[in-house]
């Protein structure tokens, strides 16, 4: 078999596709940010912890180093759209919820609100901050999960109905075996 050399700075180009989420924040103010990862994972299940990687200059990062709580919400292929809006360059402290015509959910232990489209509200603390090159790896405390009845099969995930986005790079996702581009 032959291999390409494609560079070390492009590893993570072939660790995909990657479990998309929204994670929401608030500052302060009260003010609501949500914006899209695809740097995430499960880290530990006793205590249940799970991670995302985010530059110190997105106002993800900003909140959580103010408030130190967010909410990891996971989305399905009916609000592709949304996910990216929330991911346009925004000035601080607007409600990227509202911009994507979301809808905010209440938490039930942490300041930050969910969203009610998405399948899935992980609330979490912040359990660590950690600088990992050009990213802080954030891990945070699972202190409620919340999931829509009818997601689940046998305990797990129902891919088939849910349809998760898995991030592929750039404006490329896969949902189920099919390639989706948000245009």
């Amino acid at each position: 078999m032959d291999f390409e050399e494609i560079g070390t700075e492009n590893a993570y180009r072939i660790l995909a596709p990657r479990p998309t989420i929204i994670v929401t924040t608030i500052n302060k103010k009260g003010e609501v940010n949500a914006a899209p990862f695809s740097f995430t994972m499960p880290v530990s299940m006793n205590p249940p912890l799970i991670a995302f990687a985010s530059v110190t200059s997105h106002d993800t990062y900003k909140n959580i180093a103010e408030v130190d709580e967010f909410v990891v919400n996971i989305p399905n292929e009916n609000i592709l759209k949304e996910l990216w809006i929330t991911g346009e360059k925004f000035p601080y402290g607007i409600n990227e919820i509202e911009k994507a015509n979301l809808t905010p959910k209440s938490s039930k232990k942490v300041s930050p609100p969910g969203i009610d489209e998405c399948v899935a509200c992980i609330e979490c603390k912040v359990h660590w901050i950690k600088k990992a090159g050009d990213h802080d790896i954030i891990v945070g405390e699972v202190l409620d999960v919340s999931i829509q009845s009818d997601s689940l099969k046998e305990g797990l995930l129902d891919v088939k109905k849910v349809k998760p986005i898995l991030h592929l790079g750039g404006m490329n996702f896969v949902v189920g075996d099919h390639l989706k581009k948000v245009e």
